[in-house]
């Protein structure tokens, strides 16, 4: 998974008000600091921002005194990708000039760049001191405590922004945001419709919408949400605008149809059990997706094409002679309406069985009798990854259950966290030098058909064990961390026939204990589950 459901507005810098025109200390000279100033602004306008800084820094060597030249200059370094430089030549505009708020303003966008977000919120908070009525400002402040999970404080700011702009869809929008991560999608779900309602054809809102919407188990309104993410502005580079025509719904009967991921690889597996549908309508199905799933694609479905594209956005077979095309993700408005129309499947991505079976003699030679167990504790996913992320020893109950051998599955370098529970726990956890994920997922595959059970919070690795029905116990924390597709307060999943979701106490707060509470109480069920048959039972 790799997009986030929210809008993302650039943080625009504000162009600080040339100052009257001064008398230069050297009355000879030719330069004009002023006009150097002036010819700067405009350059920076035109979208020239290295020969705008030349000739502001020109200007402020005239006038070195002049604060909002400075903070012009730092409009033109942050514009060249130098924050550094912005932020210094902001903190010198505020030394000449320290009741000049612009320069409050934009030093906490450099800062937003330097991720120095705790200091970027006092900059924001010291120019609203100047404009306690700048609705846009509390926006921008708002958006900062967000990144910072410090949502009480953003939906505060949020509303502030709303009481002196009450149509402010940010605003809004983004505290239906917060109340889904914070675990109230409901609440987020009344928000949102009433955002939509002041913007009905903003499509970010409309995803948004969307995205609670699936997660609540609305399903035909959130597949109709979804299809809005190719007109925001972080994924209309993903819409294909070129022939053949969009596939919706028409009849498939000897038609063929180009299929094409522009998901995170969890996506890619995950939409990847509607294939079987449409390949049983279909005269002719070719799907293009990332290299890595090529392998495990072509096996599983041997009926259909497959393509492995470099980017995708940027299609990797000629469409020549093909009825119809459309996104995996979109498959599910048109065969997943209902929890009704969810397969119960026995495994439709397959391992390469000769692969398997090489690493399940090797594993079984090193378990001695104890059972097989794979773990994963980290996603890497962008917004939400860290809500999804724990460390690996916060799993010491888990680790510690008796009669098991566990297999790391965590892709990445882990080398410090395993020897940490070696060096703690004294528990070896199995590292396969032979596979490595982020290289060969063919391999990934047939790692994980070789063990008896997986253990993994929400990340690939739970998505390539349930999509081979491979027995999946996904720990998943409460709010953010928490993806549509495992819905509410579920014990099951209709993706996944073999997984079972282990939720977290919601009464709890974030972070550690929420995980340890969680492994506490799945170390338990994990050793009754390990324990061998009673003879005879």
């Amino acid at each position: 998974m790799k997009r986030n459901t929210n809008s993302h507005r650039r943080l625009t810098n504000e162009v600080a008000a040339p100052h009257q025109s001064r008398k230069l200390a050297d009355p000879e000279s030719k330069t004009d600091a002023d006009a150097l100033h002036h010819l700067g602004i405009l350059r920076l306008q035109q979208g020239d921002a290295k020969a705008a800084a030349e000739l502001i820094e020109r200007a402020t060597s005239l006038c070195p005194d002049a604060a909002e030249m400075f903070v012009n200059l730092g409009t033109a370094y942050r514009a060249q990708k130098k924050p550094a430089k912005a932020a210094q030549a902001c903190r010198k505009a505020l030394s000449l000039n320290s009741n000049l708020a612009v320069a409050f303003f934009n030093l906490g966008h450099s800062l937003q760049d330097l991720g120095n977000l705790d200091d970027a919120v006092t900059a924001y908070k010291s120019y609203l001191m100047a404009n306690p009525q700048d609705s846009k400002a509390y926006l921008v402040l708002a958006d900062t405590y967000r990144t910072l999970n410090r949502h009480h404080e953003a939906i505060d700011a949020y509303e502030s922004a709303l009481l002196y702009d009450p149509g402010c869809i940010g605003a809004t929008a983004n505290t239906a945001t917060i109340l889904r991560d914070l675990g109230w999608p409901h609440a987020a779900s009344a928000v949102i419709y009433d955002t939509l309602a002041l913007a009905p054809l903003d499509h970010d809102i409309r995803r948004t919408r969307g995205v609670i919407s699936l997660l609540l188990g609305e399903l035909q309104k959130g597949w109709a949400g979804l299809e809005s993410r190719f007109h925001t502005s972080s994924e209309q580079i993903f819409l294909r605008d070129i022939p053949p025509a969009y596939w919706d719904g028409e009849d498939l009967t000897g038609q063929s149809v180009l299929i094409w991921t522009e998901q995170g690889l969890g996506d890619e597996i995950l939409h990847g059990s509607i294939l079987p549908d449409v390949i049983r309508q279909a005269g002719q199905c070719v799907i293009e997706c990332s290299k890595r799933m090529v392998p495990v694609f072509a096996r599983s479905f041997p009926a259909i094409r497959v393509v492995g594209y470099k980017a995708s956005n940027i299609p990797a077979t000629s469409a020549e002679g093909i009825d119809y095309q459309i996104p995996l993700a979109s498959l599910g408005q048109h065969f997943r309406s209902d929890f009704a129309s969810f397969p119960r499947h026995d495994g439709y991505l397959k391992a390469d069985p000769d692969k398997a079976a090489e690493l399940r003699a090797r594993y079984e030679a090193l378990a001695g009798g104890r059972r097989i167990v794979g773990i994963s504790w980290r996603s890497n996913n962008e917004f939400s990854g860290e809500a999804k992320s724990t460390a690996l020893t916060d799993m010491a109950p888990l680790l510690q259950a008796s009669g098991v051998m566990f297999v790391n599955l965590q892709y990445g370098d882990c080398t410090d966290e395993l020897m940490q529970v070696r060096e703690q726990l004294n528990v070896e956890v199995i590292q396969d030098p032979a596979v490595d994920p982020l290289v060969d997922m063919d391999m990934f595959f047939a790692q994980v058909a070789a063990l008896d059970l997986v253990l993994s919070t929400s990340n690939t690795t739970a998505h390539v064990a349930g999509s081979q029905n491979i027995p999946v116990w996904v720990l998943l924390p409460h709010g953010k961390g928490v993806a549509w597709y495992w819905f509410l307060r579920r014990a099951d999943s209709p993706w996944y026939p073999s997984a079972r979701l282990i939720r977290a106490d919601h009464r709890l707060e974030p972070g550690q204990a929420r995980w340890l509470e969680l492994a506490e109480r799945t170390a338990t069920e994990l050793t009754s589950w390990a324990a061998p048959s009673p003879v005879g039972g």
